[in-house]
């Protein structure tokens, strides 16, 4: 008797199945997946990337770091990088490039190897970079007046400061006509001068130990934004609405803390080396180890081939 009921209940369960499958409108649709949870802790929802990627094109490689290989014109008009001679790779060495914002057009340095440590003068008409005589295997500061790219060689006589290295890293620009460059100058001696462009006078700020020189670490926005400790290379946009940064996998993210989400960029597997936003906060470059992307957030940016 047991097994009469048991086999009926059985069949029943059966049955039931069938017609709950035979009358359901979505059957043979797959299930969508649900977007991965994210670390309580961080407390951000992990939903679909809503930037565009408007360019990505192939940058130099470098080891050491060579301070920043990209940088943002301070009107946010003109995005300057590093490109390979051969416009497909190339390590350590390349060609200042500069690229419209507004036309699509691209201007590039010749017969000059830049060596990296972009840095935009306050005014946008001139920026300044590392290069490398080949000849005398010596490092110097170079500045390029945007508007006809005229060139200033800082160390025009004589790169050398001392007999164990020429390294140069630049610090910032005091205002539009003088800039502050660190120099070595010694065994273990490294000390910061400032320049003056249209004089070409100098004077020394201070001296140290090469040790304490920082003046090739890439720059990254951090202020008044209470990062995630495990965000890699966190970099915060102007308006402070949004942190890019990298995981403990090397994937890159956009955040937006105030809103409670966050997002992959795509970048080819590449390894993040830099990012710089731009100065309205919709457009992020993101380097990696031999392409730099280009991000618009609002997705309305319609660049020119």
């Amino acid at each position: 008797m047991r097994r009469i009921v048991l086999l009926n209940l059985i069949c029943g369960l059966i049955l039931a199945g069938c017609s709950v499958l035979g009358t359901d409108p979505n059957a043979g649709e797959p299930t969508p997946t649900a977007l991965p949870t994210t670390d309580p802790d961080e407390g951000l929802r992990v939903s679909v990337s809503t930037a565009c990627l408007v360019r990505s094109f192939p940058t130099i490689q470098v080891d050491p770091p060579a301070g920043d290989l990209m940088g943002w014109s301070p009107d946010g008009q003109i995005f300057a990088y590093i490109a390979p001679f051969n416009n497909h790779w190339g390590w350590y060495t390349g060609n200042l490039t500069l690229l419209s914002m507004e036309t699509g057009e691209i201007r590039a340095t010749r017969d000059t190897k830049v060596t990296g440590d972009i840095t935009w003068a306050p005014d946008g008409s001139r920026i300044a970079f590392t290069a490398l005589h080949t000849t005398e295997n010596l490092y110097t500061v170079i500045i390029l007046l945007t508007s006809d790219f005229t060139p200033l060689d800082l160390y025009a006589a004589g790169a050398a400061t001392d007999d164990f290295g020429s390294a140069k890293g630049i610090v910032r620009w005091t205002d539009n006509n003088r800039i502050q460059v660190n120099e070595t100058c010694g065994v273990d001696c490294s000390r910061l001068v400032e320049i003056s462009v249209s004089g070409q006078g100098q004077q020394v700020i201070q001296t140290g130990r090469k040790q304490d020189d920082t003046s090739l670490e890439i720059a990254l926005n951090q202020s008044g934004v209470a990062a995630n400790p495990d965000w890699l290379l966190a970099n915060a946009s102007p308006d402070g609405s949004r942190v890019f940064y990298v995981d403990n996998d090397d994937l890159a993210w956009l955040a937006a803390p105030d809103e409670g989400y966050k997002y992959r960029l795509s970048l080819d597997l590449g390894f993040v080396q830099e990012s710089k936003w731009s100065p309205d906060s919709q457009l992020i470059a993101v380097r990696t180890n031999e392409n730099i992307y280009l991000y618009d957030l609002e997705c309305s940016l319609d660049l020119p081939e």
